[in-house]
């Protein structure tokens, strides 16, 4: 790979509205599922179980998510793949890309996995019209493939 390619990467900042839709959402889900839990047609006991269960993995991702946005800023994204995120105190931290990562012209859902955290979902969205670090985030994106 020539060192051209490697040096070109993007800077993509998150939407902090994207990430409220994110969360609200997954609470409202996770309150939904709870709702459904007496409708099925089980022991009292088995529905007990599964509304812990149910909640208990809802508040897990939801945790996950949580801390990635308290404690995250921009992504940089190598044209390799490899992923950096900004860190509250300013410094950078390596991640990784994970499974389920997409990337849409105006939309991307990028799941990473910093270092000793459980992976988390950003919500970005960007134009390329209008945006330079929106058109490489494309462009490095058709190079590394879907992951």
């Amino acid at each position: 790979m020539h060192a051209e390619s490697t040096s070109y990467s993007a800077e993509i900042a998150p939407d902090p509205g994207l990430r409220r839709l994110v969360l609200l959402s997954g609470a409202v889900l996770c309150l939904a599922g709870l709702g459904l839990v007496p409708l099925l047609p089980v022991s009292t006991t088995l529905r007990a179980v599964l509304a812990g269960l149910w909640f208990g993995l809802c508040g897990r991702e939801w945790y996950a998510m949580f801390r990635g946005y308290a404690g995250s800023g921009s992504l940089h994204i190598a044209a390799g793949g490899q992923v950096r995120r900004q860190c509250s105190d300013g410094t950078w931290q390596p991640a990784r890309l994970c499974a389920g990562s997409i990337v849409l012209p105006r939309f991307a859902w990028l799941r990473i996995k910093p270092r000793g955290m459980r992976p988390y979902a950003e919500p970005v969205r960007g134009e390329c019209h209008e945006s330079q670090e929106w058109r490489r985030l494309q462009v490095i994106w058709r190079h590394i493939g879907a992951v």
